[in-house]
C-alpha cells in the first residue's frame, strides 16, 4: 500500500514547501485535482502547477482531470508534467480516443468512478487502464466524509480485476482517514489518496507512520 498526497488540501500559498514536507513524511506520489468549474462546481489546481512544482520533487505526479472537456485539454494545453492522467468516465464521448491522447503524453492511463457510476459499465475499459480511482465522495470539494459503501465497492472492483486477470493499480480517493484506511486496504486498495487528513494533521510524519501501520493490520 502506498500513500499519494492530494494537493487539493495543501496550503496553496506554499505548495513547494508542502510538496517537500509531504515527501519527507513518506508519501510516494502527488495527486492533482484539476477542476474548471464546469464538470464540478469548483476551480482547483491548473496544469501550470505541475510545471512549477516539478523541480521540487522527483516523485510521480498523478493528474485527475475533473473537467467537462478532457479531450480538448489533452490536445491543446502545455505543459503537462504528468506521470499518469485520470479522466471521469461520463466526460468521454469516445474513451478509447481519450486513452490514446493520454498515451500520446507519455503518461499512464487512469479512470475514476464516483459513487454513482456503474462498475459493470466501466469494466469494459479495464484492460486499457494502468490506474483505477474509486472515489469515496462525489467530486468537487475536499474534506467530505467517505460514502459508507466505498469499502464494499472497492472489494467488488478488486474481484472484477482479479477475475479479468488484470494488474492496474486500484486507488481510493475522498474521505480517507486513519479510521477507515485499514478497511480500504483489506478491500483491495493499492493506493490511498489522502488530502485533508494528511495536510491538516498536527504532525504529518506521525500521521504517515500511524496510517501505514494501521493499513498493515
Amino acid at each position: 500500500m502506498q500513500v499519494s498526497a492530494s494537493l487539493l488540501a495543501a496550503d496553496l500559498a506554499s505548495l513547494g514547501q508542502e510538496v517537500r514536507r509531504a515527501e519527507r513524511a513518506g508519501v510516494r506520489s502527488f495527486h492533482f485535482d484539476v477542476m474548471d468549474g464546469h464538470y464540478v462546481p469548483n476551480i482547483a489546481l491548473s496544469l501550470e502547477h505541475l510545471a512549477k512544482l516539478r523541480p521540487h520533487t522527483a516523485l510521480p505526479f498523478h493528474v485527475h482531470l475533473e473537467l467537462a472537456n478532457p479531450d480538448h485539454v489533452l490536445e491543446d494545453f502545455q505543459p503537462f508534467e504528468a506521470d499518469s492522467i485520470s479522466v471521469c468516465l461520463d466526460t468521454l464521448p469516445d474513451p478509447r480516443r481519450t486513452f490514446s491522447l493520454i498515451r500520446s503524453r507519455r503518461a499512464q492511463v487512469g479512470l475514476s468512478l464516483d459513487p454513482g457510476d456503474s462498475t459493470q459499465n466501466a469494466s469494459r475499459w479495464f484492460p486499457e487502464l494502468d490506474l483505477l480511482i474509486v472515489l469515496g465522495v462525489f467530486p468537487g470539494f475536499g474534506g467530505q466524509a467517505m460514502h459508507p459503501e466505498t469499502p464494499e465497492r472497492l472489494a467488488h472492483l478488486w474481484q472484477l480485476r482479479d477475475d479479468m486477470d488484470l494488474h492496474f493499480t486500484l486507488a481510493v480517493d475522498g474521505g480517507v482517514t486513519m479510521d477507515n484506511a485499514p478497511a480500504l486496504v483489506r478491500a483491495g486498495a493499492d493506493m490511498l489518496i489522502i488530502g485533508t487528513a494528511l495536510f491538516h494533521a498536527p504532525h504529518m510524519v506521525t500521521f504517515m507512520k500511524r496510517i501505514t501501520a494501521a493499513a498493515r493490520l
